[in-house]
């Protein structure tokens, strides 16, 4: 097995091994693939008044139970007197559908991002982004590894919300909130030091989710184990080099803050350039759009959001383009941190060379009584 270097030691060749990978030849595809991973990963962020809109809920209220549930819908708007219910009570159906698709969105892409996780991986390794392919070949990984991400952040938030509830609570048995003139100074230090214990824990998770992200998904990868099994292993890894995984945190840390620093300055530059051009033509179709006598609806304003929407994935897959190299180099730092100290990754990354037989045939050994080889 090679030397395992510091934190500090794998920064050198993470360079180079991005260098390589992306400049050495620079490939367009490859980029735009891993602007797709850099998206997925989040490594980089009806019908109009016709008759497609649900029915009003709220109509013939007085006819009866069979309007019952209008009613309700109409009693309940009254009471928190919501602003425009009479312009919004017709699409309430299509505002609830949207919701769950809106969810349905969210769970497809964390899953994505799982199975992701393994694609960039073997991107990195092996120097080739193969999409489809890597689906196939990770999927079921990614689905053990999606359990893990959906366990972890349900268990953080309760466990935050155990730690800053508990507090609230006693402090509200107590009648600190009924008379807050009266305890104003324990509230505001009560307060500072709840908030400190929130960030400190919340710091915690994200390290832990972090090391999850960096370690585990190799772990799973290389042995095909689930997460509890790659965790197990992983401890004890770490258990065995406490200074060498705490200076990695730490300088993924800093170094995540300068990348963070140099990509938004990058990203801004290009999202100024780019909003120029998608001015303009927006400009171009009002104007055009104007003299055709298209007017503001339902049916209008829904194309505008769709446009519009097209046009902010765009940027953000230019976004995902532009980060490339920030995401193979934080992969690669990763890698080269890890392999040394992981067997299965570090036979892909480095294997053993066969042995070089020697260039002359092998001197016999001495017979005694022989001359000694000129």
């Amino acid at each position: 097995m090679t030397n395992r270097a510091s934190a500090v030691e794998s920064i050198s060749p993470a360079f180079a091994r991005t260098k390589k990978l992306l400049f050495q030849p620079f490939r367009f595809g490859l980029w735009a693939r891993l602007a797709v991973v850099a998206l997925i990963t989040g490594e980089a962020g009806g019908g109009g008044g016709g008759g497609g809109s649900l029915p009003n809920l709220n109509t013939h209220r007085n006819q009866g139970g069979d309007n019952q549930f209008g009613n309700y819908w109409a009693e309940a708007a009254r009471l928190i007197s919501v602003p425009g219910w009479e312009q919004i009570q017709p699409y309430i159906g299509w505002i609830v559908m949207g919701a769950v698709l809106a969810l349905g969105l969210m769970l497809l892409w964390i899953y994505s991002d799982c199975v992701y996780r393994f694609i960039l991986l073997d991107a990195v390794v092996t120097g080739q982004c193969r999409l489809r392919e890597g689906w196939r070949r990770w999927r079921a990984v990614g689905r053990r590894y999606l359990l893990w991400v959906i366990g972890f952040a349900f268990g953080g938030l309760v466990l935050v919300g155990v730690v800053a509830g508990i507090p609230v609570l006693l402090a509200y048995r107590a009648g600190w909130f009924a008379h807050p003139d009266q305890n104003l100074g324990i509230l505001i230090g009560g307060g500072i030091l709840l908030g400190l214990v929130v960030i400190a824990l919340a710091a915690v998770l994200a390290i832990i989710e972090m090391l999850g992200r960096d370690f585990l998904v190799p772990i799973m990868a290389f042995e095909n184990v689930g997460a509890m099994d790659g965790w197990e292993k992983l401890l004890a890894m770490m258990g065995a080099e406490k200074l060498a995984y705490a200076a990695y945190v730490l300088m993924k840390i800093v170094l995540a803050m300068g990348g963070a620093i140099i990509f938004t300055i990058a990203n801004l530059i290009v999202i100024l350039v780019l909003l120029i051009p998608l001015g303009l033509l927006g400009l171009v179709g009002y104007l055009i759009g104007s003299g055709l006598g298209f007017t503001w609806n339902i049916s209008t304003e829904l194309l505008v959001a769709g446009v519009g929407l097209l046009v902010i994935a765009g940027i953000l897959y230019v976004v995902g383009f532009v980060y490339a190299p920030g995401l193979v180099f934080f992969q690669s730092y990763t890698i080269e941190f890890f392999a040394p100290r992981y067997g299965p990754l570090s036979n892909k990354m480095f294997p053993i060379s066969p042995a070089v037989p020697p260039l002359t045939p092998p001197i016999p050994p001495l017979v005694p009584g022989d001359a000694f080889p000129a």
